[in-house]
């Protein structure tokens, strides 16, 4: 039994001003045949999930080529052209096949195609007929698409929120598609496309009205005949006529009774619709409360929601530094975080480790992050910006690459780390590890994110503020100006109806 595995995975902000190129991925990972298993066989990463499931169920797995890059801006069209039609060649060229395993994200948008996930399922269902069984995995933030069912037999989705089950996941997508080639289940989906958004500070999935959904979802999958259920949360940085939550559910063969659960599902989360949308706290009000949080030996974590990268951020956001600093927030190891930054880390570079410097850092990208702020610190290190995280992180990933870095040491003790490589949030705390940073020392720390930093800083914070700042991924959806998506759509049009 021989199956294909591939991916062209992105999350799109279409907010984002930076375009995604070809170079954006092929600088960030770019990896063909061997190289696959080489990164990822020992990740967290859906792609290991494959792996071991290759293993499990006796199949020859042949992986053949995994685009990816963070999130940031639509996907140029030179970039979609060179990678899927390099994806589909090596797809002809070394079939036949006995079916196909996707990793693709499920909001990802380019110059020309809205929902790029269903025109690569279209492609690949193409390039190997309509007898060969394909099944895609999807990021909990998927946009889901009619498209993206018509041209795959199964879509199993993430369920946890930061992402830590992805290899589940995939070893899930890869039973059903054994099973499937095996003639033991004949696959059958319905898509329900809700009205709706879910905020992007209320998608983590331990606690809330998100973990009342995904425990739903759980109920249905111990359903007889399910073989998969999911919930699309949507990415609202996706201005798409898609965009927006959905429930699928596969069944064997069954498709009314996937019909019935799917809208089960979509009904159970529509009458929470009040409850799903932003609560977050001011710039100002998040670092009052940190800062005058009980001593207590644990740092207050402050969610830069703003620019969140796991969104689209540009990473360089200085709203919350910029008020930490307005409001007094000094000391020994009284604040700690991360700036994209490449010339302020060429200067630090350039005047070596030991040195006291001024310089102006951050918000360099544009005018919605803040204004670059001027601090006078002492470079504590330099690195490449390179380590590995062992344990589960958002994502699954395990080999991190930041780019030249470097650590600052201001005068009124805040530590600052600047680093030259944009689409990575701060999702290990090995980040600061292995710079000589003990994060567990500081009294506040700003980290890049809304959910995807949760694995890594709940275990050791008091307390995590959700910060609605100003920028691409901001909380507060109506600075956005959206042009593409569906109307009426809660909560912008509140008296929404859905059927």
């Amino acid at each position: 039994m021989r199956i294909a595995a591939l991916g062209f995975h992105h999350e799109t902000n279409t907010f984002q001003s930076v375009k995604t190129d070809y170079d954006s991925f092929a600088n960030f990972e770019f990896l063909r045949g061997s190289e696959i298993a080489d990164r990822h066989a020992t990740s967290k990463f859906t792609l290991a999930g494959y792996f071991r499931s290759a293993q499990k169920f006796e199949f020859d797995l042949v992986p053949l080529l995994f685009a990816f890059t963070g999130p940031t801006g639509t996907i140029t069209k030179d970039a979609f052209d060179r990678i899927s039609e390099e994806m589909i060649d090596l797809l002809k060229q070394n079939g036949p096949w006995d079916g196909v395993l996707l990793a693709q994200h499920g909001a990802a948008v380019t110059e020309e195609y809205p929902d790029m996930d269903g025109e690569i399922s279209r492609r690949v269902k193409e390039a190997v007929g309509p007898d060969t069984p394909v099944v895609m995995t999807l990021d909990l933030h998927s946009n889901i698409t009619q498209n993206q069912v018509a041209n795959t037999d199964a879509i199993v989705v993430f369920r946890t929120n930061p992402h830590l089950d992805a290899v589940e996941r995939a070893g899930e997508a890869s039973e059903i598609l054994v099973k499937t080639i095996r003639g033991e289940v004949r696959p059958v989906q319905h898509l329900v496309q809700v009205p709706m958004i879910i905020n992007i500070v209320k998608q983590p999935t331990s606690f809330g009205p998100m973990k009342e959904i995904m425990d739903e979802v759980h109920e249905v999958l111990e359903k007889p005949g399910v073989l998969s259920a999911s919930c699309g949360q949507g990415f609202p940085y996706s201005d798409v006529d898609h965009m927006g939550i959905s429930f699928l559910v596969v069944t064997d063969g069954d498709a009314g009774f996937a019909e019935e659960q799917a809208k089960w599902l979509a009904r159970r989360a529509w009458d929470r619709r009040a409850e799903l949308q932003n609560d977050s706290s001011s710039v100002e009000e998040s670092v009052h409360r940190a800062m005058n949080a009980p001593s207590d030996g644990k740092p207050t974590v402050i969610m830069d929601v703003g620019d969140n990268v796991g969104g689209g951020g540009t990473a360089d956001s200085t709203h919350l530094l910029a008020e930490a600093i307005r409001q007094g927030l000094t000391g020994e190891k009284s604040l700690l975080l991360t700036l994209f930054d490449p010339r302020a880390v060429q200067i630090c570079i350039s005047t070596g480790v030991g040195s006291a410097i001024t310089l102006k850092v951050g918000a360099g990208t544009d005018q919605l992050h803040g204004e670059p702020i001027e601090v006078t610190a002492n470079v504590r290190a330099i690195t490449d910006g390179k380590f590995e995280e062992p344990k589960p992180t958002h994502g699954g990933l395990r080999f991190f690459d930041y780019g030249p870095s470097v650590a600052l040491d201001t005068e009124n003790g805040h530590t600052i780390v600047l680093h030259t490589v944009r689409g990575i949030g701060n999702m290990s705390r090995e980040q600061y590890y292995s710079i000589g940073i003990l994060p567990e020392q500081y009294k506040v720390i700003i980290c890049k994110g809304t959910v995807s930093p949760r694995a890594a800083y709940e275990p050791i914070s008091r307390e995590i503020i959700m910060a609605d700042s100003p920028g691409v991924t901001s909380a507060n959806m109506a600075t956005f100006s959206y042009q593409h998506r569906r109307k009426p759509l809660y909560p912008f049009e509140p008296e929404t109806k859905f059927d």
